[in-house]
């Protein structure tokens, strides 16, 4: 991936971690992680084949697999609070999970920014307020509405349900306001659980998701796998 560290004011709340992670290939000796962090991460960029499954991880921090059109990284978890989720790379990748939403992300040819949750008119609605910066969008609005859907057919979600079939949901927009023509034809959003969700349940309260995609431009999608 290209053009990381592109830091945004809503970042600053975690800059000094993120910092030291953006300088891991120079100064190794960084305190947020862990020195076994720090080479878990590293290993991924040795070899051409990026072979994510054979790096060495540490049982004491959690992994995620992130995949963009053309690039893929191996992050690592370095904040967690309630609902928020905040994930690292070697090379200054950073992600941010609101539940299994994108909240922004760092870095990216195309990056989300700026982005509102709340809970829509029906219990399986959510309205989204967004931007993406590379495309010139503010202050977009949307509904997402989620229901069963069936699973996607890239590599990354193949292998996150190998070892565990998952059940798989879309979000799909919805409502009379079409979005900008920059995001004409955008695919829903898709996410894979280790279990049904209940028949009905809110959107706000979705269980963790194993595997999750969210389109950033009708042809630029992010994928990510928990592991």
């Amino acid at each position: 991936m290209r053009n990381w560290l592109k830091y945004r004011p809503g970042l600053r709340q975690y800059s000094p971690f993120a910092l030291c992670v953006a300088a891991l290939l120079v100064l190794p000796a960084c305190t947020g992680l862990n020195q076994a962090a720090i080479n878990s991460l590293q290993a991924a960029y040795q070899g051409p084949n990026r072979n994510f499954e054979a790096v060495p991880r540490n049982p004491a921090y959690q992994y995620m697999q992130v995949e963009v059109p053309g690039a893929a990284s191996l992050t690592v978890l370095g904040y967690q609070y309630p609902n928020l989720q905040v994930w690292y790379a070697a090379k200054g990748e950073v992600v941010r999970l609101q539940g299994n939403r994108l909240l922004d992300t760092t870095g990216l040819n195309v990056n989300l920014a700026n982005v509102q949750y709340a809970a829509g008119g029906q219990a399986q609605q959510t309205n989204m307020k967004f931007d993406v910066p590379e495309l010139g969008l503010f202050n977009v609005q949307a509904t997402l509405q989620l229901q069963p859907t069936e699973p996607p057919k890239s590599n990354l979600a193949k292998m996150a349900s190998a070892t565990k079939g998952l059940y798989w949901y879309s979000e799909t927009f919805v409502g009379s306001k079409p979005l900008p023509a920059a995001l004409e034809g955008l695919p829903p959003a898709i996410y894979g659980f280790a279990q049904a969700l209940p028949e009905g349940i809110n959107a706000s309260e979705l269980p963790p998701a194993v595997y999750g995609k969210q389109c950033l431009a009708p042809t630029y999608c992010l994928e990510w796998h928990r592991q």
